[in-house]
């Protein structure tokens, strides 16, 4: 996955703010790769170029990566952190630690909704809330992306984290169960919907009137004792 990825290092021996602005002047990127089983940490540089296309094109992971530093053995890697400009949008600095190949990792996984969702056949706007979802496996494990499948979502239907299915090589971290995904109805179409006309209800047959009781000319007759 992204270990096929690999970045080449050198190790920088000046670690100031002004030596690091002189070398991404250079086309140089500063980093600092520490790891647990490491003595101390390490000050070293990456081509910039480099580190951008991994960054943006490389097929496995964007957070996965072999570390090859000029006289040492490549080892893996994760990119814990970096930073980035606010103007430029450049990066700035990164951070990456040496991981275990053997042990989990914690790492952050693109979201990929597939299928058309039944609710925008009926005219319903699918949003998607979660566009990176954070995982656990073994490094070699862990995909470029994982896709969703919301073929089945209907108008105003909402797909949660908990729906998405995981290969069994992985486990998601989040434990609550957070939407991803939604069919929004428009406005539009909710006014529609509401302006609808009813259907009339079926006329009900008046009541028939009876007719009035004659009243009998006949006077009571008397029992004569």
């Amino acid at each position: 996955m992204g270990l096929e990825t690999t970045l080449n290092a050198k190790p920088r021996t000046v670690s100031s703010s002004n030596y690091a602005k002189r070398l991404r002047a250079d086309g140089l990127l500063p980093i600092v790769f520490y790891g647990t089983d490491l003595p101390k940490s390490s000050s070293l540089t990456i081509p910039y170029a480099d580190f951008k296309s991994a960054l943006l094109n490389s097929e496995g992971n964007r957070f996965l990566y072999t570390l090859a530093v000029e006289g040492q053995e490549p080892t893996p890697a994760l990119l814990k952190d970096f930073q980035v400009d606010p103007v430029s949008r450049k990066v700035l600095h990164a951070d990456f630690i040496k991981i275990d190949p053997s042990r989990p990792v914690t790492v952050k996984v693109s979201l990929i909704l597939t299928g058309k969702a039944l609710g925008v056949e009926k005219g319903g706007q699918l949003q998607q809330s979660e566009r990176e979802i954070t995982v656990s496996g073994l490094a070699a494990n862990i995909p470029s992306e994982i896709s969703a499948d919301v073929a089945s979502l209907g108008l105003g239907q909402t797909m949660h984290l908990s729906q998405i299915k995981l290969p069994e090589t992985l486990k998601l971290v989040k434990t609550a169960d957070l939407p991803v995904a939604v069919v929004a109805v428009p406005k539009g179409l909710k006014a529609e919907a509401e302006a609808a006309p009813v259907a009339p209800a079926a006329p009900v047959a008046p009541a028939e009137k009876k007719a009035p009781e004659k009243k009998s000319d006949k006077k009571p007759e008397t029992k004569k004792r």
